[in-house]
């Protein structure tokens, strides 16, 4: 976990203390040490507490000290994934990662918005994929909803004469169930829609023409009758693949017909929707329009803080407010998992430097050529894979391969040996040795292990 005094934090703090308001001009709080306000900002209220009882407090000793106890109000938490697809194959992989993640909380659902396959093909690479993607979101420990994306109902070639008239429609209810349907649970209303039915004149489906991403009066009068199922409820969420309230390509089909009903509703508090496959919030007349990132698709990684990364939301549901939080897939960690046991296993790696043995000899003038050998051990009772990368400051050095991956076995180790030339006097002021740097994963049940990076430097005997 990384340390909030970065150097820029240090910097930051030199500013306020050197600032137009020094630090014997600021007013005294009960924070002084406190270097950044975000620790003091809230999006919400304080929850609602009460006073303590005999019936649900009881304690031995005698203080001062009144301890309010939570409302006993039925708060749920639920998860929204993004967009699977527009990357690779084995983005699957990080899909899966998000469905271990989510399982150490065990929110009450997880909701989806779309894109679950990478589709964009004809029926049987389309159900390999379908079986793929259930087979994984099965683990989950809580039910999961589906979402519609264009991946999963675009059907390619379109010249093709076997191609269904709705695209991939029917397989989608088929294999994964309503275009468009909604649920209750806890006092809240989850609505999902369906944001790739096409032009309604000729039927073609395109994310980036206007008049093919129209709700069409059918699923508009279940938009209404869904909304109005759900009037009484403490909140309504609703999800689609398509942020159709960014308008441009869009349209104003949304922004002229959609979101004055869902205003109207009154409790509408958040609409989730993917596909761009970043993070935005644009919330509007009291509504919530969150667009999230990835969970395994095609992903820039730009800036990563800023919400282009593989995430998932949680929010986290009471009767007058909701919280969400956004997580990086793979950063929840298994409590149980970290035993003694496990912890010393992991220190053993971070401590133990590869043993290394080298050759150089002259091999013309201003030229030698050796090798560095080294070996990889794996002291621990679990696999540990590795990257170990030869680097020097010094551009003399040409070394062959600049890289090398491998994974070791319990108790087993791993020779490598690298092959050098150095074109230059090795006595000069200018020279710079060999640092072998060390990367390492320790392979445990659940989670893969980061240990510190280890370098060793690589002794080479000076030619005379």
């Amino acid at each position: 976990m990384k340390s909030i005094f970065t150097a820029q934090s240090f910097l930051w703090f030199g500013f306020l203390l050197l600032g137009s308001v020094s630090a014997q001009e600021k007013p005294m709080t009960d924070t002084p040490n406190l270097v950044h306000e975000r620790h003091m900002h809230h999006h919400n209220h304080h929850h609602e507490t009460e006073k303590p009882t005999d019936k649900r407090f009881f304690t031995t000793r005698s203080s001062q000290v009144m301890l309010p106890l939570p409302n006993e109000q039925d708060a749920f938490v639920f998860a929204v994934f993004g967009d699977r697809t527009g990357g690779p194959k084995e983005g699957v992989n990080v899909l899966a990662d998000a469905v271990r993640d989510v399982n150490l909380i065990e929110p009450d659902l997880v909701m989806t918005v779309g894109d679950l396959i990478n589709g964009y093909n004809g029926t049987e690479e389309w159900l390999g994929q379908m079986r793929e993607f259930k087979a994984i979101m099965k683990e989950l420990l809580c039910p999961w909803f589906p979402v519609a994306g264009n991946h999963d109902v675009y059907w390619r070639p379109l010249n093709d004469p076997t191609m269904p008239k709705t695209q991939h429609d029917e397989h989608y209810e088929m294999h994964f169930g309503p275009l468009w349907y909604s649920f209750q649970h806890k006092n809240c209303n989850f609505i999902v829609i369906y944001s790739d039915e096409g032009d309604p004149e000729t039927g073609e489906k395109n994310f980036q023409k206007a008049n093919a991403q129209k709700i069409s009066e059918d699923q508009f009068a279940f938009l209404k009758e869904a909304i109005e199922r759900g009037k009484e409820n403490d909140h309504q969420f609703i999800f689609l693949h398509h942020p159709r309230w960014l308008g441009g390509n869009y349209g104003n089909d949304w922004k002229e017909r959609v979101h004055p009903l869902l205003k109207d509703a009154g409790n509408v508090t958040a609409v989730f929707a993917g596909h761009i496959h970043y993070m935005r919030y644009d919330p509007q007349d009291g509504i919530e329009y969150v667009t999230l990132a990835t969970v395994g698709g095609g992903q820039s990684s730009k800036v990563p803080e800023a919400g282009y990364l593989h995430q998932y939301h949680l929010v986290t549901v009471r009767p007058k407010q909701v919280a969400m939080a956004a997580f990086p897939v793979g950063e929840a960690m298994d409590v149980r998992e970290i035993t003694s046991e496990l912890q010393q296993q992991a220190i053993k790696l971070a401590q133990q430097k590869p043993k290394v043995s080298t050759t150089l000899a002259p091999a013309g003038e201003d030229l030698h050529e050796g090798s560095i050998t080294t070996v990889i051990d794996n002291p621990t009772e679990r696999p540990i894979d590795f990257t170990l990368t030869p680097a020097s400051r010094d551009s003399r050095w040409t070394i062959s391969p600049n890289h090398t991956h491998g994974r070791v076995k319990p108790g087993e180790s791993q020779k490598i040996t690298f092959h050098v030339t150095y074109r230059g006097k090795m006595d000069d002021d200018a020279f710079h040795g060999i640092e072998l740097v060390l990367d390492q994963d320790f392979l445990a049940k659940t989670t893969r292990y980061a240990i510190p990076q280890v370098r060793t430097a690589v002794e080479f005997a000076k030619s005379e």
